[in-house]
């Protein structure tokens, strides 16, 4: 009986496709800075308001892995956190604004996935 085989082509592309969007996929930070920008508005709006700094102080960044809020007023963390033994409860400003925004968030990264596997070749649908 004759030897059966399987021969598969284009392994070398394949891999340096996957490669290619597993190096992109490394630094998401233009994605992660569009996503904090988005929630922003969420975040300042949830925020307790006495003079308005605290809100105002806000600021959206994106590092490598995942967005950030940023705020140099000093009780920020206190108001965001809570500080129990001193009776101020957490506004969890944040977190709101990531839970009420899944499916925007859910959009935004896909289609920043599928800019990136596009750029490497795959067809994205």
């Amino acid at each position: 009986m004759p030897a059966k085989g399987l021969k598969v082509e284009g392994v070398p592309e394949v891999t340096r496709a996957f490669d290619k969007v597993n190096s992109a996929i490394q630094d998401m930070s233009e994605a992660h800075r569009a996503e904090a920008n988005m929630l922003l508005p969420d975040v300042r709006s949830a925020t307790r308001k006495g003079s308005g700094n605290l809100a105002a102080g806000w600021q959206a960044e994106g590092a490598a892995t995942e967005a950030h809020f940023l705020n140099e007023v000093v009780y920020a963390g206190v108001q965001e956190w809570g500080w129990e033994q001193h009776n101020i409860a957490p506004t969890h400003a944040i977190l709101q604004a990531f839970e009420s925004n899944d499916d925007k968030t859910e959009a935004l990264y896909a289609d920043a996935i599928g800019a990136i596997a596009g750029k490497a070749g795959f067809d994205i649908k």
